[in-house]
């Protein structure tokens, strides 16, 4: 009896042991998702501490923008109205409060001239003067160039100018985003003025992870270091206005459908704060520094990845995210 009481016992630690082992490789599977899950509630909760609601966050903007002499707002999309809507807010803003006098935008500049004009009042047809804007030709970017004109004739002394940095020949994407930057450092030479840029979050990022290649948001840091600041726009769903080329037709609009950016995306991450429509800065020691996810992304000709990764706390000093989002609104003949 003993002998066999002997074996019973050697049986009984064995299977304890392999019961140890088990919950031991359990634990161990088990930690790399506990692991994830307590830094996605980490960074909800910077998120709720720090993001400010649409509604009441302009007077924080301008404390974030302290020194700054170049602003550049991106967008995910060139089609989104409450990007544009938003855009238009803030400098109207600026303009108003914080000494901002020239507005560039990722746009021709013999279009953007003729828009001068108008805010110059150097001629009357707004529409006219907006025939060529393609998808920024809106109802959203009419009522922000009717505000800037009416803004000149209140101050006559301070007067706002608008300009486009893009000229013809700038087409090759290696070196479009440099030459871009050259226009907009002239600009900025010749006027010694505080200036906002309108471009897509591509142009916007200030390194490689989102475009692969430098653009703008990398020579803008290199040229102006802290003195320069960007924003990201971002959405999780609705519609948007996107342009392609007919040959028959020209240049045709169809309103599309966002596609998902995924559960493991900025995007979805953003999404799941409290404030549904929010601001936040991305101040030093945020916990999204190191991290690199997907936020959404759309061409203006619709065409896949819909989602680009971004080192979101170093490639944007700051986001703007809607939740829900529309098309833009075209102006037809």
């Amino acid at each position: 009896m003993e002998k066999y009481g002997g074996l019973h016992l050697v049986f009984e630690i064995s299977s304890l042991k392999a019961i140890v082992r088990m919950k031991i490789l359990y634990v161990m599977m088990l930690l790399p998702v506990i692991s994830v899950v307590y830094a996605q509630e980490t960074d909800i909760r910077w998120l709720n501490k720090n993001a400010l609601s649409l509604t009441n966050y302009q007077k924080e903007l301008k404390k974030d923008l302290t020194g700054v002499t170049v602003l550049m707002l991106g967008e995910a999309s060139h089609g989104t109205k409450e990007f544009y809507l938003e855009k238009n807010k803030i400098i109207q803003y600026l303009i108003s409060h914080d000494g901002y006098t020239q507005i560039g935008f990722e746009y021709l500049d013999t279009d953007f001239a003729k828009i001068n004009n108008f805010i110059h009042g150097e001629s009357e047809d707004l529409a006219l003067a907006m025939k060529n804007l393609r998808a920024y030709r809106t109802w959203e970017f009419f009522e922000l160039f009717q505000w800037l004109k009416a803004y000149n004739l209140k101050k006559p002394k301070n007067k706002v100018s608008v300009f486009g940095f893009h000229k013809e020949g700038f087409y090759d994407p290696f070196t479009r985003d440099q030459l871009m930057t050259e226009e907009v450092i002239k600009v900025k030479d010749a006027t010694k003025a505080k200036v906002i840029l309108w471009a897509h979050n591509i142009h916007t990022a200030k390194n490689k992870t989102m475009p692969e290649i430098s653009v703008m948001g990398d020579y803008l840091k290199e040229a102006y270091g802290k003195q320069f600041f960007n924003i990201a726009f971002d959405t999780h769903e609705g519609s948007v206005q996107t342009m392609n080329w007919d040959e028959e037709k020209g240049y045709t609009f169809a309103i599309k459908v966002l596609p998902e950016v995924g559960k493991d995306s900025f995007t979805s991450l953003f999404n799941q704060i409290s404030s549904k429509n929010f601001y936040v800065c991305f101040k030093e020691g945020n916990p999204f520094v190191s991290q690199t996810k997907k936020i959404t992304n759309i061409m203006v000709n619709w065409k896949a990845p819909f989602a680009l990764p971004t080192n979101i706390g170093k490639d944007f000093d700051a986001l703007i995210f809607i939740k829900r989002t529309s098309a833009s609104s075209v102006i037809v003949d």
